[in-house]
C-alpha cells in the first residue's frame, strides 16, 4: 500500500517516475503488512488473564484489533480459524504458559520478543533486566525515579538518566 499525499493515481505515477529520477521523490513511503511486526506461531495458546476477545474474519483484522487495544498493552494475539474468534493478549510466550492447540494461531509482536534493548529508553521493549554493564532497570510497575508510560515492562535507568557514557543502544 502507498502512503503520502495525493489520491492512488498521483501515487502510481510518482512512484513511477522516481525509477527514473532517483532521489527525486524521497518523500513517498511504502508500507508493509500489519502482520510483518508479528511473529507467527501455528498450534499454540497462552494462558493469561488480561485478554479481550473479538469476531474478526481474519488474521489481520485481529492485528488491528490489538494494535488499537486499549485497556492494556497488547503484546500479542491469539486467532482460531474455526470460530473466527481473535483474543488481543496482554502477555507473551516470553512471560507466559503456552499450550498446543490445533486450531490456534498465535501471533506475538516482535518488538516485546527482543532479549537486547532497542532504540532508547522511551521506545524500549525488550525483556533484560540489566544493562551491558550490570545496572540494573526500573521496573515498569515502579514510580521512581520516573513515572513510565509504557507498559508493565522494563526500562534501563541509564537509558532514561544518562548515567553511562555508552551508547544507549549498545548490547551485551
Amino acid at each position: 500500500m502507498l502512503c503520502g499525499k495525493g489520491d492512488l493515481k498521483s501515487q502510481i505515477l510518482t512512484a513511477a517516475f522516481s525509477f527514473l529520477m532517483p532521489g527525486s521523490f524521497s518523500s513517498l513511503v511504502v508500507k508493509g503488512d500489519v502482520l510483518d511486526d508479528y511473529l507467527r506461531t501455528d498450534g499454540v495458546w497462552i494462558l493469561t488473564r488480561n485478554k479481550q476477545f473479538y469476531e474478526t474474519n481474519n488474521e489481520i483484522e485481529c492485528a488491528e484489533k490489538c494494535e488499537a487495544e486499549r485497556n492494556f498493552n497488547c503484546r500479542a494475539f491469539l486467532f482460531t480459524r474455526k470460530k473466527l474468534q481473535c483474543l488481543t493478549l496482554a502477555e507473551n510466550t516470553k512471560t507466559t504458559l503456552t499450550f498446543s492447540s490445533t486450531d490456534s494461531v498465535l501471533y506475538e509482536k516482535r518488538i516485546y520478543l527482543l532479549q537486547c534493548k532497542r532504540g532508547i529508553g522511551k521506545d524500549y521493549r525488550g525483556t533484560e533486566a540489566k544493562t551491558w554493564r550490570g545496572i540494573p532497570c526500573q521496573k515498569w510497575a515502579e514510580k521512581t525515579p520516573h513515572n513510565p508510560k509504557y507498559g508493565l515492562i522494563y526500562i534501563c535507568l541509564h537509558v532514561v538518566l544518562n548515567l553511562l557514557q555508552a551508547s544507549p543502544t549498545s548490547c551485551a
